[in-house]
């Protein structure tokens, strides 16, 4: 009996993968806040300092607190811009690894209750194993073992110590 919701006649529609586009203005609102944090930081440690001598001159010191704030906002700006990009990054990466680990885990759902996929997946292993199997293979005339370079002869420390004294006797010291 055929099930056409299992073997359709008409050959699939193509998946079109989207890629993931770069939204700058998530990074640039996560640097104007932190760039506002930072401000307000200093402006906090600013004004502590600025009150204990501005007793009677507050003019001055309202026009300290603002050229620290401007200063502050003119100093701070790329690296909050920076630090605000590498956590979007970072975030980013975190959310492509999480995504990564649910498909991975319908995956194996659905190879535990589906044999065809679940040989599908056996013989991946395998394929992977014989590809595994060919490099080692190929590395191993050349003295190299699963791609890790065998030490070199390490120097005794006496011919450290020779070959350090044969390099210092071109130096002068005046």
């Amino acid at each position: 009996m055929h099930n056409p919701a299992l073997y359709p006649l008409s050959p699939p529609a193509p998946v079109v993968r989207r890629t993931p586009v770069p939204r700058p203005e998530n990074a640039r609102a996560l640097a104007a806040l932190l760039l506002a944090a930072m401000v307000a930081a200093l402006v906090v440690v600013a004004d502590h300092f600025i009150s204990t001598w501005a007793d009677g001159h507050l003019f001055l010191a309202w026009v300290a607190l603002w050229a620290v704030v401007f200063a502050a906002t003119a100093l701070l700006a790329a690296p909050a811009r920076q630090l605000a990009q590498r956590s979007v990054q970072g975030l980013d990466a975190w959310a492509r690894g999480r995504a990564q680990a649910r498909a991975e885990a319908r995956l194996w759902d659905l190879a535990k209750s589906d044999h065809r996929v679940m040989a599908e997946l056996v013989q991946a292993r395998a394929r992977a194993a014989e590809a595994q199997a060919a490099t080692e293979a190929a590395l191993a005339p050349l003295g190299l073992d699963n791609g890790v370079v065998l030490p070199q002869h390490r120097a005794t420390y006496l011919e450290r110590l020779a070959a350090q004294r044969r390099s210092s006797n071109r130096l002068y010291y005046i």
